[in-house]
């Protein structure tokens, strides 16, 4: 243990002696790391899943569309008469009709990996129907309500689907991952804080001959536990950093990876990575975990210093 001397310029000796630290107890301070490393990877694909799913909220609530399912036995007559009373009301906007052999084409082009099930069956399961742009503030009228229950009354019409009622949805499901996400993060978080104090409170018990011999000589408690707050951050953030890395990594690998037939998958979860407010946010999280864990051990010593003691 080398002689310890009063540091001339506090903050360079603070970190100085926390990477030296570090480096010294640097098995056990893999542990905290690697703790801080996956409670912020949870909580980055969990942040990384709800902002796509975000995203595709805000670009669906935009334009609200309702899609008309006709019946597999509707007539030409009914298709007609569905289609005159869609032009005669003005809140269902333009519609344009889709064909059967269209929306097998559409399934067939999201969903390439499933033409041989498709294509194995005797005839064509998808029904026709008629797709209508609707505006955000006239689906959310009762006027419009009743116009939809009198249009899931005519004959030859399956079914009436809102986009926006998916919308809400998906809404609740964002807020449910959001939740899920920080509750298990928060959890881990608390978990690695924990673990780093213990690492810390080693360090200490390793070092603490060289804290005694600091008070002996006059270095202030500042003096003596900067470096082990500092090492707990530093922690936190090599954590956080390498947390950030991962989640990079792992998201260009399921670019890759990802098959075209999945670009529906892709378009939900995968659209784009994490802004960097929120990157920010992550790694702020594993320096205060860091800090957090390290001040619950350095706030036990006091002026006349931890008690250690040598069977």
């Amino acid at each position: 243990m080398k002689d310890p001397e009063i540091p001339r310029s506090t903050p360079s000796y603070f970190f100085r002696e926390a990477l030296r630290r570090i480096w010294v107890s640097k098995r056990t301070s893999s542990v905290a790391i690697a703790m801080i490393t996956i409670s912020l990877l949870i909580v980055g694909t969990f942040l990384l899943i709800s902002e796509n799913l975000g995203r595709a909220v805000t670009r669906w609530q935009g334009s609200s569309r309702a899609t008309v399912y006709l019946d597999a036995e509707a007539t030409p007559e009914q298709t007609a008469s569905v289609a005159a009373w869609l032009s005669a009301h003005p809140d269902f906007g333009k519609h344009r009709f889709v064909t059967k052999a269209e929306a097998l084409q559409r399934f067939r082009t999201y969903f390439s990996n499933l033409r041989e099930v498709v294509g194995d069956l005797n005839e064509n399961p998808f029904p026709a129907s008629f797709e209508c742009e609707v505006s955000p503030a006239t689906a959310q009228s009762r006027a419009f309500a009743a116009e939809t229950a009198e249009l899931k009354s005519m004959a030859g019409v399956d079914q009436v689907q809102l986009d926006w009622d998916w919308v809400r949805r998906l809404r609740k499901l964002v807020d449910l991952v959001n939740i899920a996400g920080l509750v298990a993060g928060g959890i881990l978080a608390l978990a690695a804080a924990f673990t780093i104090a213990n690492v810390i409170r080693l360090t200490m018990m390793l070092y603490h001959e060289e804290i005694e011999i600091m008070r002996l000589v006059g270095a202030t408690e500042r003096i003596i536990r900067g470096p082990f707050l500092i090492e707990g951050l530093l922690q936190g953030t090599i954590g956080a950093i390498v947390a950030v890395i991962l989640l990079f990594a792992g998201y260009l690998i399921a670019a890759r990876l990802m098959p075209p037939a999945s670009s529906l998958l892709w378009g939900f979860l995968f659209a784009g990575f994490l802004p960097w407010q929120k990157l920010a946010a992550l790694i702020a999280g594993g320096m205060f975990a860091g800090w957090f864990g390290s001040w619950l051990s350095v706030r036990e010593t006091s002026e006349e210093g931890p008690r250690f003691t040598e069977d």
